[in-house]
């Protein structure tokens, strides 16, 4: 089970990666600006957190706060595949009882459109991160 999951994990990092790799400069411009306009009004910018007092703090209806995407909070133990399905697909595909609210952008973003935004969100994350996320991924 073990190597199977390994060899998921290294699938799916090149795919992410299939054009010009995590430090593509232009990706990851390209993914700043589509950050700005489609991740920042829930994740803050540069990915710090939620800015709004309304995604702050505990919610009555159960659904989780966006998260940090900057390396401060739990993004980068997601293996790359799981983090371009919750781009593509919505927070609630992320499955194991997770209740979120996070819209899908799977028919509003192309593929590389999303594979610039990860690759962008990668580019806050500090270098000990990265290279831990690296790493584990087999990146």
């Amino acid at each position: 089970m073990k190597r199977f999951t390994f060899m998921l994990c290294v699938v799916g990092a090149v795919t992410v990666l299939q054009a010009g790799g995590w430090n593509d400069a232009q990706a990851i411009a390209n993914g700043k600006v589509l950050f700005a306009a489609n991740c920042a009004s829930c994740h803050g910018p540069e990915g710090i957190g939620p800015q709004s007092p309304a995604l702050q703090g505990k919610r009555t209806d159960g659904k989780l706060q966006p998260p940090a995407l900057n390396g401060t909070a739990h993004t980068w133990h997601h293996d790359p595949d799981l983090l371009r399905n919750i781009i593509a697909k919505g927070g609630n595909s992320y499955g194991k009882g997770y209740v979120g609210w996070m819209p899908e952008f799977q028919a509003s973003l192309t593929q590389k459109e999303r594979d610039d935004i990860l690759k962008y969100v990668h580019n806050l994350w500090p270098e000990k991160i990265k290279k831990r996320y690296d790493e584990r991924f087999g990146i």
